[in-house]
């Protein structure tokens, strides 16, 4: 994730509901090497801009599939 471009701002619609990038089955976190949170879409291959996954998201948003199948489906 580290050397994935960040996407633009230009490119995600305001969202004041639940349906923001942080609440996309796309979405992943993880660190650099100096340990900062990197951020980023995992279909489109970019990293997010800071603050945008809690106040955008973008045409491709699709809601978690744990919601609908629960944490571990495999166990039940």
């Amino acid at each position: 994730m580290e050397s994935w471009s960040v996407l633009s701002v230009n490119e995600l619609q305001p969202s004041r509901g639940s349906s923001v990038c942080m609440t996309c089955q796309h979405f992943r976190y993880g660190s650099d090497l100096q340990g900062r949170t990197l951020l980023g879409c995992e279909r489109q291959h970019q990293q997010l801009p800071q603050g945008s996954h809690l106040t955008h998201h973008c045409l491709q948003w699709a809601p978690s599939w744990h919601r609908q199948a629960g944490w571990a489906p495999e166990v039940a």
